[in-house]
Protein backbone atom coordinates (compact mmCIF):
# COMPACT_ATOMS: atom_id res chain seq x y z
CA UNK A 1 0.00 0.00 0.00
CA UNK A 2 1.67 3.23 -1.26
CA UNK A 3 1.56 5.94 1.53
CA UNK A 4 3.03 9.06 -0.81
CA UNK A 5 6.81 9.90 -1.67
CA UNK A 6 9.33 12.20 0.03
CA UNK A 7 12.22 13.87 -1.98
CA UNK A 8 11.02 10.94 -4.73
CA UNK A 9 11.80 8.16 -2.41
CA UNK A 10 8.25 6.14 -2.17
CA UNK A 11 7.24 4.87 1.01
CA UNK A 12 4.75 2.33 1.39
CA UNK A 13 3.54 -0.18 3.90
CA UNK A 14 2.91 -4.02 3.76
CA UNK A 15 -1.04 -5.14 3.97
CA UNK A 16 0.17 -7.63 6.67
CA UNK A 17 1.88 -4.74 8.54
CA UNK A 18 -1.58 -3.22 8.24
CA UNK A 19 -3.06 -6.56 9.88
CA UNK A 20 -0.50 -6.70 12.78
CA UNK A 21 -0.73 -2.94 14.12
CA UNK A 22 -4.15 -3.59 14.22
CA UNK A 23 -4.11 -6.51 16.48
CA UNK A 24 -2.02 -4.53 18.70
CA UNK A 25 -4.08 -1.82 18.62
CA UNK A 26 -6.89 -3.57 19.73
CA UNK A 27 -5.25 -5.61 22.68
CA UNK A 28 -2.54 -2.89 23.75
CA UNK A 29 -2.18 0.62 21.53
CA UNK A 30 1.40 1.32 23.21
CA UNK A 31 2.78 -1.65 22.06
CA UNK A 32 1.07 -1.05 18.28
CA UNK A 33 3.63 2.17 18.88
CA UNK A 34 6.46 -0.06 20.26
CA UNK A 35 6.35 -1.99 17.02
CA UNK A 36 6.38 1.08 14.82
CA UNK A 37 9.10 2.34 16.46
CA UNK A 38 10.95 -0.46 16.64
CA UNK A 39 10.29 -1.47 12.61
CA UNK A 40 10.90 2.28 11.69
CA UNK A 41 14.97 2.25 13.58
CA UNK A 42 15.54 -0.58 11.90
CA UNK A 43 14.90 0.32 8.87
CA UNK A 44 16.46 3.57 9.56
CA UNK A 45 19.71 1.99 10.05
CA UNK A 46 19.38 0.33 6.16
CA UNK A 47 18.34 4.02 5.26
CA UNK A 48 21.61 5.54 6.53
CA UNK A 49 23.64 3.10 5.35
CA UNK A 50 22.50 3.10 1.75
CA UNK A 51 22.46 6.82 1.94
CA UNK A 52 26.20 6.34 2.99
CA UNK A 53 27.13 3.84 0.65
CA UNK A 54 26.00 6.63 -2.00
CA UNK A 55 22.94 4.37 -3.32
CA UNK A 56 19.84 6.29 -5.15
CA UNK A 57 16.90 4.70 -2.65
CA UNK A 58 13.72 4.19 -4.93
CA UNK A 59 11.46 2.75 -2.26
CA UNK A 60 10.75 1.62 0.95
CA UNK A 61 8.64 -0.60 2.09
CA UNK A 62 7.76 -1.94 5.73
CA UNK A 63 6.95 -5.47 6.81
CA UNK A 64 5.99 -6.83 10.75
CA UNK A 65 9.58 -8.04 10.86
CA UNK A 66 11.33 -5.53 9.24
CA UNK A 67 11.14 -4.19 5.41
CA UNK A 68 12.67 -3.86 2.06
CA UNK A 69 14.94 -1.26 0.09
CA UNK A 70 14.82 -0.37 -3.44
CA UNK A 71 17.85 1.26 -4.61
CA UNK A 72 19.00 1.99 -8.79
CA UNK A 73 21.84 0.55 -8.01
CA UNK A 74 22.38 -2.17 -5.65
CA UNK A 75 21.90 -5.38 -7.42
CA UNK A 76 24.30 -8.16 -6.07
CA UNK A 77 27.52 -6.48 -8.18
CA UNK A 78 29.23 -5.22 -4.97
CA UNK A 79 28.26 -7.82 -2.47
CA UNK A 80 30.99 -6.14 0.71
CA UNK A 81 28.50 -3.15 0.16
CA UNK A 82 25.17 -5.10 0.56
CA UNK A 83 26.42 -6.70 3.09
CA UNK A 84 27.00 -3.91 5.02
CA UNK A 85 23.53 -2.27 4.17
CA UNK A 86 21.39 -5.70 5.19
CA UNK A 87 23.24 -5.83 8.70
CA UNK A 88 22.60 -2.09 9.78
CA UNK A 89 19.24 -2.96 10.29
CA UNK A 90 19.33 -5.85 13.02
CA UNK A 91 22.26 -3.73 14.45
CA UNK A 92 20.37 -1.23 14.81
CA UNK A 93 17.62 -3.28 16.29
CA UNK A 94 19.81 -5.25 18.76
CA UNK A 95 21.53 -1.70 19.80
CA UNK A 96 18.05 -0.15 20.69
CA UNK A 97 17.41 -3.26 22.54
CA UNK A 98 20.18 -3.17 24.72
CA UNK A 99 19.73 0.69 24.90
CA UNK A 100 16.48 0.31 26.33
CA UNK A 101 17.56 -2.51 29.02
CA UNK A 102 20.12 0.17 30.13
CA UNK A 103 17.54 2.53 30.84
CA UNK A 104 14.34 0.59 31.89
CA UNK A 105 16.68 0.19 35.13
CA UNK A 106 16.44 4.12 35.79
CA UNK A 107 13.32 4.90 33.66
CA UNK A 108 10.17 3.84 34.03
CA UNK A 109 8.16 3.75 30.76
CA UNK A 110 5.09 1.97 29.46
CA UNK A 111 5.78 -0.35 26.69
CA UNK A 112 9.68 -0.84 27.57
CA UNK A 113 9.36 -4.34 28.51
CA UNK A 114 7.38 -5.18 25.24
CA UNK A 115 9.84 -2.35 22.88
CA UNK A 116 13.08 -4.44 24.74
CA UNK A 117 11.75 -7.91 23.70
CA UNK A 118 10.36 -6.97 20.44
CA UNK A 119 13.63 -5.23 19.21
CA UNK A 120 15.30 -8.06 20.21
CA UNK A 121 13.09 -10.39 18.36
CA UNK A 122 13.23 -8.27 15.15
CA UNK A 123 17.16 -8.00 15.23
CA UNK A 124 18.01 -11.72 15.99
CA UNK A 125 15.25 -13.43 13.49
CA UNK A 126 16.36 -10.86 10.88
CA UNK A 127 19.80 -12.50 10.97
CA UNK A 128 18.74 -15.80 9.36
CA UNK A 129 20.19 -16.73 6.64
CA UNK A 130 17.24 -16.68 4.32
CA UNK A 131 15.41 -14.34 2.00
CA UNK A 132 13.96 -11.92 2.23
CA UNK A 133 15.28 -11.01 5.74
CA UNK A 134 18.47 -9.15 5.88
CA UNK A 135 20.61 -12.47 6.88
CA UNK A 136 19.05 -13.73 3.88
CA UNK A 137 20.87 -10.70 2.03
CA UNK A 138 23.95 -11.23 4.28
CA UNK A 139 23.97 -15.12 2.66
CA UNK A 140 23.15 -14.30 -0.78
CA UNK A 141 25.93 -11.73 -0.92
CA UNK A 142 28.50 -14.01 0.11
CA UNK A 143 27.44 -17.00 -1.48
CA UNK A 144 27.33 -14.93 -4.64
CA UNK A 145 31.24 -14.81 -4.33
CA UNK A 146 31.19 -18.40 -4.99
CA UNK A 147 28.83 -19.45 -6.49
CA UNK A 148 27.79 -16.45 -8.78
CA UNK A 149 24.82 -14.61 -8.32
CA UNK A 150 22.50 -16.92 -9.77
CA UNK A 151 23.00 -19.90 -7.88
CA UNK A 152 23.15 -17.67 -4.78
CA UNK A 153 20.30 -16.23 -5.11
CA UNK A 154 18.38 -19.76 -5.89
CA UNK A 155 20.35 -20.84 -2.68
CA UNK A 156 19.14 -17.97 -0.45
CA UNK A 157 15.69 -18.31 -1.50
CA UNK A 158 15.02 -21.78 -1.19
CA UNK A 159 16.57 -21.24 2.43
CA UNK A 160 13.71 -18.83 3.25
CA UNK A 161 11.29 -21.23 1.91
CA UNK A 162 12.33 -23.81 4.05
CA UNK A 163 12.33 -21.54 7.04
CA UNK A 164 8.44 -20.52 6.06
CA UNK A 165 7.57 -24.06 6.06
CA UNK A 166 9.45 -24.75 9.24
CA UNK A 167 7.69 -21.46 11.17
CA UNK A 168 4.21 -22.92 9.70
CA UNK A 169 4.92 -26.03 11.33
CA UNK A 170 5.66 -24.78 14.67
CA UNK A 171 2.75 -22.64 14.34
CA UNK A 172 0.38 -25.61 13.90
CA UNK A 173 2.23 -27.39 16.96
CA UNK A 174 2.08 -24.65 19.35
CA UNK A 175 -1.75 -23.05 17.77
CA UNK A 176 -3.03 -26.65 19.42
CA UNK A 177 -2.14 -24.95 22.88
CA UNK A 178 -2.42 -21.49 22.52
CA UNK A 179 -4.71 -20.06 19.50
CA UNK A 180 -2.34 -16.84 19.55
CA UNK A 181 0.46 -19.30 18.44
CA UNK A 182 -1.56 -19.34 14.86
CA UNK A 183 -0.36 -15.87 14.26
CA UNK A 184 3.32 -17.57 13.31
CA UNK A 185 1.24 -19.24 10.24
CA UNK A 186 0.94 -15.31 8.68
CA UNK A 187 4.55 -14.96 9.17
CA UNK A 188 5.54 -18.40 7.59
CA UNK A 189 3.15 -17.76 5.03
CA UNK A 190 4.33 -14.32 4.29
CA UNK A 191 7.94 -15.15 4.36
CA UNK A 192 7.51 -18.41 2.07
CA UNK A 193 5.62 -15.63 -0.20
CA UNK A 194 8.22 -13.12 -0.50
CA UNK A 195 10.80 -16.39 -0.93
CA UNK A 196 8.96 -17.53 -3.55
CA UNK A 197 8.76 -13.64 -5.09
CA UNK A 198 12.74 -13.56 -5.58
CA UNK A 199 12.56 -16.71 -7.43
CA UNK A 200 9.90 -15.59 -9.94
CA UNK A 201 11.84 -12.39 -10.23
CA UNK A 202 15.07 -14.07 -11.03
CA UNK A 203 15.14 -13.32 -14.62
CA UNK A 204 14.24 -9.83 -14.25
CA UNK A 205 16.94 -9.49 -11.28
CA UNK A 206 20.08 -11.20 -13.27
CA UNK A 207 19.31 -8.88 -16.16
CA UNK A 208 19.50 -5.89 -14.21
CA UNK A 209 22.64 -7.77 -12.36
CA UNK A 210 24.20 -8.39 -15.92
CA UNK A 211 23.48 -4.71 -17.93
CA UNK A 212 25.05 -3.25 -14.28
CA UNK A 213 28.12 -5.92 -14.37
CA UNK A 214 28.30 -4.90 -18.42
CA UNK A 215 29.73 -1.33 -17.52
CA UNK A 216 32.47 -2.82 -14.70
CA UNK A 217 35.71 -2.44 -16.81
CA UNK A 218 33.89 1.17 -18.43
CA UNK A 219 33.72 2.84 -15.33
CA UNK A 220 36.73 1.55 -13.26
CA UNK A 221 39.19 1.02 -16.08
CA UNK A 222 41.04 -2.23 -14.27
CA UNK A 223 39.18 -4.88 -12.82
CA UNK A 224 40.49 -7.86 -11.32
CA UNK A 225 39.39 -11.22 -13.75
CA UNK A 226 39.20 -15.02 -14.28
CA UNK A 227 40.11 -17.29 -17.17
CA UNK A 228 37.85 -19.73 -18.09
CA UNK A 229 37.74 -22.48 -20.36
CA UNK A 230 35.32 -23.89 -22.46
CA UNK A 231 33.97 -25.65 -25.51
CA UNK A 232 32.60 -24.41 -28.65
CA UNK A 233 29.26 -26.14 -28.16
CA UNK A 234 28.33 -24.86 -24.37
CA UNK A 235 25.95 -22.24 -24.15
CA UNK A 236 26.86 -18.27 -23.47
CA UNK A 237 24.27 -18.68 -20.57
CA UNK A 238 25.55 -21.20 -18.74
CA UNK A 239 28.84 -19.54 -18.64
CA UNK A 240 27.59 -16.07 -17.39
CA UNK A 241 25.76 -18.60 -14.64
CA UNK A 242 29.19 -18.65 -13.25
CA UNK A 243 29.49 -15.11 -13.42
CA UNK A 244 31.33 -13.47 -10.08
CA UNK A 245 30.51 -10.05 -8.90
CA UNK A 246 33.45 -7.38 -9.16
CA UNK A 247 35.21 -10.05 -11.37
CA UNK A 248 35.36 -10.33 -14.85
CA UNK A 249 35.74 -13.02 -17.29
CA UNK A 250 37.84 -13.78 -20.29
CA UNK A 251 36.55 -17.14 -22.28
CA UNK A 252 39.01 -19.28 -23.97
CA UNK A 253 36.69 -21.22 -26.72
CA UNK A 254 38.30 -24.40 -27.75
CA UNK A 255 36.80 -27.09 -30.21
CA UNK A 256 36.38 -30.84 -29.52
CA UNK A 257 39.54 -31.60 -30.60
CA UNK A 258 41.47 -28.95 -28.29
CA UNK A 259 41.75 -26.40 -31.07
CA UNK A 260 42.03 -22.53 -29.80
CA UNK A 261 39.04 -20.96 -31.43
CA UNK A 262 38.98 -17.62 -30.09
CA UNK A 263 38.68 -15.27 -27.04
CA UNK A 264 35.51 -13.75 -25.78
CA UNK A 265 35.40 -11.19 -23.40
CA UNK A 266 32.01 -11.24 -20.68
CA UNK A 267 31.04 -7.92 -22.19
CA UNK A 268 30.39 -9.64 -25.22
CA UNK A 269 28.95 -12.92 -23.60
CA UNK A 270 26.16 -10.45 -22.11
CA UNK A 271 25.35 -8.46 -24.68
CA UNK A 272 24.91 -11.04 -27.12
CA UNK A 273 22.47 -12.95 -23.92
CA UNK A 274 20.43 -9.76 -23.95
CA UNK A 275 19.96 -9.30 -27.70
CA UNK A 276 19.93 -13.19 -29.08
CA UNK A 277 18.41 -14.91 -25.53
CA UNK A 278 20.16 -17.82 -23.21
CA UNK A 279 20.10 -20.43 -26.06
CA UNK A 280 23.30 -18.92 -28.27
CA UNK A 281 26.36 -20.88 -27.90
CA UNK A 282 30.24 -19.68 -28.04
CA UNK A 283 30.41 -21.28 -31.13
CA UNK A 284 27.40 -19.45 -32.65
CA UNK A 285 28.79 -16.23 -31.16
CA UNK A 286 32.59 -16.76 -32.65
CA UNK A 287 30.39 -16.97 -35.86
CA UNK A 288 28.83 -13.89 -36.17
CA UNK A 289 32.11 -12.00 -35.02
CA UNK A 290 34.59 -13.42 -37.41
CA UNK A 291 36.80 -14.63 -34.79
CA UNK A 292 36.24 -18.75 -35.41
CA UNK A 293 39.58 -19.41 -38.02
CA UNK A 294 41.26 -20.44 -34.98
CA UNK A 295 44.33 -18.63 -33.53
Amino acid sequence: MRLGSVRGVELAINPLFLLVCLAYLYLDPVETLAVILALLLHEGGHLLASLLCGLRLLRVELFPFGGQIFTDSMVGDTPLRDVLVALTGPAVSLSSAGLTYIMKGNLEMPGFPFFLGYSLLLGLFNLLPALPLDGGRVFKALLSMRLGWRKATVVASWSGLVLAVGICIIGLYLGLKDFQALNLLLIGGFLGYKAREELLHLPYGLTRYLLRKRLMLAESGIAPGVLVVAQSGVKVSRILNRNLPETLMVVLVLDPAGKVLGILSERVLIEAVLEQGPLITLQELLAESGEDDGV
